[in-house]
């Protein structure tokens, strides 16, 4: 789950590299952007209530990389849903 937090974190960041630093206009890049961002923000949040889910069990296997999933996912779930609201 941490490789996923890790794979979404930087695909968002590359989104917003390339809306405000990049701004890079090609066809392929935008089409594939269109096509995994609605995708990717609906596995984001599935992921984090998995992940919390995962991390309140009693048997805890692999808890620190639950645990930086679970920032990682907070994170990007504020990013995500913050940019809507604003």
């Amino acid at each position: 789950m941490l490789t996923f937090a890790l794979l979404a974190a930087v695909y968002f960041a590359f989104l917003a590299l390339n809306a405000y630093v990049f701004q890079l206009d090609w066809i392929l890049l935008g089409v594939m952007a269109e096509l995994l961002t609605l995708p990717m923000i609906a596995a984001v949040a599935v992921a984090f209530v998995y992940v919390v889910v995962r991390l309140l069990q009693p048997v805890p296997s692999a808890e620190s990389r639950l645990v930086s999933a679970t920032v990682i996912l907070f994170v990007l779930n504020c990013l995500i849903w913050g940019s809507f609201v604003s």
